[in-house]
């Protein structure tokens, strides 16, 4: 899992930008809220550890949770495995700070990409003046500073935006027009680069049966044996994508069911074994929120909610 900080003041319009991010790359990401301040986000955890899931699209969720920050990205990557985590600050909280805390849970399976900052022309003026260590440290802890709001500004007013930010940090790099007007290349390398530069190797091929896909749950749960049997049928049938290997181990009110699917055909064994909820999917072109909906609907600690009822 990528781990993408979009920050950035009240109105500065990340959440215009993350969900253009989405449109524009078509990659499966969820978005995690850090409501925490600087004096929160290493504050102790939280005994509630339910995850709360919002849908945006068909790739794109909303989660909530009351654990400590970094302990919630982690539960994020164990439990629900989206491509992308998109980290978005919402407290007056240092952007410095929030890397540091995501540097420490870094491994093979989660890397932090380079972070962004969205500037908008008012935030420039009111929170330059109001929170000068915090607007700074915005601007020089950013891979990126991405102007917002600038779409009827003349290319004076642009340039002096840029050497506004530039003043502050003569090595960021800002964008010189509105996102909107860039290619998908721009796009896609936001979701392929890291703090050192460094790029995430892409492979691409006409063949895609060597581009497998893994998909793995944790803490999951079927209603019942029918039930599971009905999610077993649909996908033989393709309904949740061209899945060719699957196998795991999901408990019911009944009792725990061992899984194996291959070949077309699948395998099931009713045990009383204690062993930890999970599955794992492989394949091309997994519906993942829709597997997610199935295994998670009876699941304690994941909650898959109507957008509706997402309040920000």
């Amino acid at each position: 899992m990528d781990i993408l900080i979009v920050s950035g003041f009240l109105g500065a319009g990340k959440t215009t930008f993350i969900k253009a991010l989405s449109k524009k790359t078509g990659k499966e990401f969820a978005i995690l809220e850090n409501e925490y301040s600087d004096l929160g986000v290493d504050g102790e955890r939280l005994q509630d550890s339910t995850i709360n899931i919002w849908e945006l699209t068909e790739g794109c969720i909303c989660c909530s949770t009351k654990q400590d920050f970094a302990q919630s990205v982690l539960t994020i990557a164990n439990t629900i495995s989206p491509d992308y985590l998109v980290v978005e600050p919402t407290g007056v909280a240092k952007l410095g700070n929030i890397i540091k805390n995501l540097q420490r849970i870094e491994y093979e399976k989660i890397r932090l990409l380079s972070p962004i900052c969205i500037l908008d022309i008012e935030g420039i003026r009111s929170y330059g003046n109001e929170f000068p260590d915090i607007f700074k440290d915005q601007i020089c802890s950013a891979g990126q500073v991405i102007l917002s709001k600038t779409e009827n500004l003349s290319e004076r007013e642009r340039a002096s935006l840029i050497n506004e930010v530039k003043s502050i940090d003569p090595e960021s790099v800002v964008t010189d027009r509105h996102y909107s007007e860039y290619r998908t290349e721009w796009w896609d390398e936001i979701l392929c680069t890291y703090p050192d530069g460094s790029k995430k190797i892409v492979q691409k091929t006409d063949d895609t049966s060597d581009m497998l896909d893994t998909f793995s749950l944790s803490e999951v749960k079927a209603s019942g044996i029918g039930s599971f049997v009905c999610f077993m049928e649909n996908i033989i049938r393709g309904e949740y994508g061209d899945i060719v290997r699957a196998k795991g181990n999901i408990s019911t009110d009944s009792g725990n069911i061992t899984f194996d699917v291959a070949g077309g055909r699948y395998a099931l064994l009713l045990t009383e074994s204690s062993e930890d909820s999970k599955a794992v999917f492989i394949g091309n072109r997994i519906r993942k929120q829709k597997i997610r909906k199935v295994l998670f609907e009876n699941s304690k600690n994941v909650k898959i909610l109507p957008f509706g009822a997402y309040k920000r």
